[in-house]
């Protein structure tokens, strides 16, 4: 076999076995739905979290499963490696030498899965991830980063919230209530606009709008939390009190987007499917994913 030949064989087997991402392997053993596929891949897109992670998050797949499925996935991708080790020796003569070698194939394997639990263990860390002690949104811990760069819509929204007011008929009820009723008063307030899916108000399947095209064309669950955050800014609670929160409705089974706020009687609840505002410890329907405001995000783990 000539050099030429065996380059491309070793492509195609790598090519082969790197197909086999941990997302389609839960599709292709019946874990998975494409359609949580999907939702995974969009919500692993905002939070940076890795996909193991995601799904176990939103309930699609048991840690069991998740756990069982990566050792798949490394040994898969150590079938690999030893190819490509052995067949590139092999090119040079050097076969016999590899399998004399105690560093051989086998300790390829031995990397390759170390590799994969550092990755399913720690995810994506850095330095500026470290753990947070607050008041524990739904009895999660939380592990912030202040690196939001990554949320672009997010991002996207925060720049355009710096450009917009409100006129006094929506602000000037509310301006002298103090924190706790102010808060229960926006929520009210803003729930009473339409709700309505993003294809059918925008034409896309996930536009975030600011507070001007929500109140006049309506939004969905992240359109009204982004709206409160920007009225009670508007009226001088501080974005360090607030955060943008991705849940998990055990209800419903699918992602959702809430408003949390931080008062002297605890974080309150602002939900588009809550008339009121509650304290997020009275709510159980919930399992955060991850929350986010202008000066970090906060991963949260049960």
């Amino acid at each position: 076999m000539t050099e030429k030949n065996n380059k491309s064989f070793i492509s195609a087997i790598r090519a082969r076995f790197e197909r086999n991402r941990l997302g389609e392997l839960l599709v292709q053993r019946g874990k998975l739905t494409p359609e949580q596929l999907r939702i995974a891949l969009n919500t692993q897109k905002e939070t940076g979290q890795n996909i193991g992670h995601v799904v176990r998050d939103l309930n699609f797949v048991t840690m069991g499963q998740v756990r069982s499925t990566l050792f798949e996935q490394a040994a898969y991708r150590a079938i690999a490696a030893t190819f490509t080790i052995v067949i590139g020796l092999s090119s040079f003569g050097m076969g016999s030498a590899a399998k004399a070698s105690p560093y051989g194939a086998k300790s390829q394997f031995t990397q390759t899965s170390m590799v994969h639990k550092v990755s399913y263990g720690g995810g994506r860390t850095t330095q500026n991830i470290k753990p947070y002690v607050s008041q524990k949104l739904f009895g999660t811990r939380e592990i912030v980063s202040r690196d939001i760069s990554a949320f672009k819509k997010w991002t996207g929204i925060l720049g355009k919230l710096e450009n917009v007011s409100f006129n006094n008929s929506q602000t000037e009820q509310f301006k002298n209530m103090p924190l706790s009723a102010k808060v229960a008063a926006v929520n009210e307030y803003v729930n009473k606009t339409r709700y309505i899916e993003d294809k059918n108000n925008f034409g896309k399947s996930d536009y975030w709008a600011t507070p001007a095209e929500f109140f006049a064309r309506g939004g969905d669950c992240e359109d009204f939390a982004i709206a409160k955050y920007a009225m009670l800014k508007e009226l001088g609670v501080l974005e360090s009190q607030m955060r943008l929160a991705i849940v998990q409705d055990k209800i419903k089974n699918i992602p959702h987007a809430v408003l949390i706020v931080y008062t002297d009687n605890g974080p309150m609840l602002l939900d588009n499917q809550i008339k009121k505002a509650s304290q997020v410890a009275s709510v159980d329907r919930y399992k955060p994913i991850y929350s986010i405001n202008a000066n970090g995000w906060w991963r949260h783990i049960t």
